[in-house]
Order: C-alpha cells, then structure tokens, then sequence
C-alpha cells in the first residue's frame, strides 16, 4: 500500500527521490525478515570464528611492534652520529622528538598485545568469578 502510494503520488512530495524510499523500505523489510529468522533459531550468514580474527590482530600487532623496533634503533644511532658531528641542538631535538613518538607507539602495540592475549589487570587478580559453585 505505501509503494503504491509513493509510486503514485511521489512526484508531487516536494522533490524526494521515490525510488531510494522504496528501496529503503525494501532494505528495511530484509532487516526486519533478518532479525525474525534469527529469533526464530535459523543461522543464517556467514559466522565469524573470533579465535582467527583473533590471531591475525595478533599477528599484524607483533609485525607493526617489529617494524618499530627497527625504527627505535635506527633513530638512536641517527641520534649518536648527530651528536658526534656536532649537528645543533634544534636538529638533535627533532630526532629525539622522533624517537619519543616511535616509542609511544611501541608502548601502545605492547598494551594492545597484552590484551588480545588475555593477560588481567592487577585489579582483576585474585577476584572471586565463580562464587555459586563454591
């Protein structure tokens, strides 16, 4: 009944575009049959395996931590030969700014690390989590 509205009386609206408000219901009628089917019970789509999402979120963390490792000690030898030139201090400070920065992101990666492998707070140690089976 509202298709058949907005097809007859839609070019009169004012400057809507009918066709995307068809296809807006129509998308929202397949969301809605969507959410029914899964009340119901039906899998529908493909699942997400989390372990392997998981492992790959791992696996680019420890290569970007590598690859910054190799900046850090790229820069604090580009720090020591600036030193031992006798470059000035502004230049000096640049690089240390640099180096601050890679480190930063190291320290970033290495709590990113520590929470995808599972690894607790000191708040979370020791706490009670299955407190009806005791």
């Amino acid at each position: 009944m509202i298709d058949e509205l907005i097809r007859r009386y839609g070019k009169y609206m004012g400057g809507i575009n009918y066709e995307k408000v068809l296809n807006d219901l129509m998308s929202e009628e397949d969301r809605l049959r969507e959410i029914e089917r899964r009340l119901i019970g039906m899998e529908t789509g493909p699942q997400i395996n989390y372990e392997v999402m998981r492992k790959l979120e791992r696996r680019q963390l420890v290569l970007k931590y590598m690859e910054l490792k190799s900046q850090e000690t790229g820069m604090l030898e580009l720090i020591k030969e600036l030193k031992i030139r006798g470059y000035t201090k502004a230049e000096v400070t640049k690089a240390m700014r640099r180096l601050r920065k890679i480190r930063r992101q190291i320290r970033i990666i290495k709590q990113e690390l520590k929470l995808i492998n599972g690894e607790h707070t000191n708040a979370t140690k020791g706490l009670k989590t299955d407190v009806f089976n005791d």
